[in-house]
């Protein structure tokens, strides 16, 4: 436990009256300061702050985080220096929209699949994607996560009644229905038109000319074809598409009616129950600072090369504990904080701009200190209409800096924690919001406090009266 040498903010004299109104203002009271214990004289009221109170950092990566009925799908891999390979692939199910009645002499011709980009892109988009399309073997089916004691509810922010998760298995045909490698430009929102198995284009395609009732409506159809996932073979970079514009579609031709050329047409199958289309993501950490969190829950950053690391999509949030509250209550009292500051900057040695930008927003959560009851630590002085996660924007150093930090005003919380005894202990949790945690894959990486560099900083402005 460290504790800084008072660094003296502003010392003024002032009359006997002006101190006691200045005593009430900094102490953010109405009650009269000598029933504080306090006795007031000429000189001694000054401003300090401490910025080296102890932080821990620890790696913590979540059980379960709900990906489904998100509307968009990401699909691709990265990998970096401090956080492994990232692999994300999408499930979703397809059914038919209002099929066409079929001539007699109606021939099969081809099936793709059209994929519209969504403009979201993370990595480095300079090198080719490889997707490869599967067949699902098993139904997709939302499952609800076990209550966590003593809770009757399960009470993590990123749970769901009913949903599927990013570590939602589902088993797969393992020959692919096509594979396909482009250079993604999703910024251009582009759409990727996937030549898929003319086997499975015929199966359908006789079926519905056969009139059988497997491909009559959607509940026959999925009862029969399980649905469709979408993973990464090779590249650099995930990319987006939404869910709404995802499509199969078939192409047949007919005779036309003038005699002429044949007429092609084609019977369309949409993406089907959107609530069970979900994201899974896979974390490889061999070899790098975080390899310990292959068979653990957590990961301390004196055992991770000095580094913490939060995450999207694979559930890594980096948990801040203060040990020494205690300690800093005995010498603060918490009605003389008068702002309490959490600055945190990236890890230098790890990229913040493209290909692998830090997120340009980050968030606290609260725990119940179990590393599972995730919840929002809400804003200071909110709307009560419409509460809101506490959260800070990256700030550059400068408009061409490469280097910045987040903020966040934690001044009630760090007071409440301090008047309550039974919250001394309770962690908080640094990751990018929740949007972000279940639909996306950015990270930031952040260096302990004992590295060249403190990432982390608690910054507490309080008044002392000697």
């Amino acid at each position: 436990m460290q504790f800084p040498t008072k660094k003296s903010l502003f010392r003024k004299k002032f009359n006997h009256l002006l101190y006691c109104l200045g005593a009430v203002l900094l102490l953010a009271s109405c009650e009269d300061p000598n029933e504080l214990g306090l006795e007031l004289v000429e000189d001694n009221v000054s401003g300090t702050f401490v910025d080296t109170l102890t932080l821990n950092l620890t790696t913590v990566k979540a059980d379960s985080i709900a990906t489904s009925g998100r509307g968009s799908m990401i699909v691709g891999q990265y990998t970096t220096p401090q956080t492994g390979t990232l692999r994300a692939s999408t499930y979703f199910q397809v059914g038919p929209s209002a099929l066409p009645t079929l001539n007699a002499e109606a021939a099969y011709d081809s099936i793709k699949l059209h994929l519209p980009t969504s403009g979201y892109y993370y990595g480095d988009t300079t090198q080719s994607l490889t997707l490869s399309i599967h067949e699902l073997t098993s139904a997709l089916t939302a499952r609800a996560l076990p209550p966590t004691v003593p809770q009757e509810e399960p009470n993590s922010y990123f749970y769901q009644n009913a949903a599927l998760y990013n570590t939602t298995k589902a088993t797969l045909q393992p020959e692919p229905l096509a594979t396909y490698t482009f250079a993604p430009r999703p910024v251009r929102k582009d759409t990727l038109n996937i030549d898929m198995s003319d086997d499975l284009g015929k199966r359908w395609f006789d079926l519905h000319k056969a009139g059988d009732e497997k491909i009559k409506d959607v509940a026959n159809f999925v009862a029969y074809f399980k649905g469709l996932a979408i993973t990464s073979t090779a590249g650099n970079a995930v990319i987006g598409f939404p869910t709404s514009g995802a499509i199969v579609r078939l192409y047949f031709s007919e005779p036309s009616a003038s005699g002429g050329a044949r007429t092609v047409k084609t019977m369309d199958f949409p993406l089907a129950n959107a609530p069970l289309q979900y994201n899974r993501y896979e974390g490889d950490y061999t070899g790098t600072p975080l390899e310990g969190l292959q068979n653990a829950k957590e990961l301390p950053a004196s055992q991770a090369g000095e580094i913490a690391v939060a995450q999207s999509g694979t559930g890594l949030f980096i948990r801040i504990d203060i040990p020494h509250l205690d300690k800093l209550r005995e010498i603060v009292r918490p009605e003389l904080i008068n702002k309490a500051t959490l600055v945190v900057e990236p890890f230098r040695g790890a990229s913040t701009t493209y290909p692998f930008p830090v997120p340009a927003s980050m968030g606290l959560y609260q725990t119940a200190g179990n590393n599972v009851q995730y919840s929002p630590l809400p804003m200071e002085y909110p709307d009560p209409r419409s509460p809101q996660l506490l959260t800070s924007n990256f700030i550059k150093s400068s408009e061409t800096a490469t280097d910045g930090r987040y903020e966040f005003s934690i001044t009630e919380y760090l007071i409440n924690r301090l008047k309550d005894g039974r919250t001394l202990d309770k962690p908080l949790f640094l990751a990018p919001t929740a949007a972000e945690v279940q639909g996306g894959v950015s990270r930031l990486v952040v260096g302990a406090p004992n590295s060249a560099i403190k990432s982390v900083r608690l910054r507490i402005y309080y008044t002392t009266i000697q």
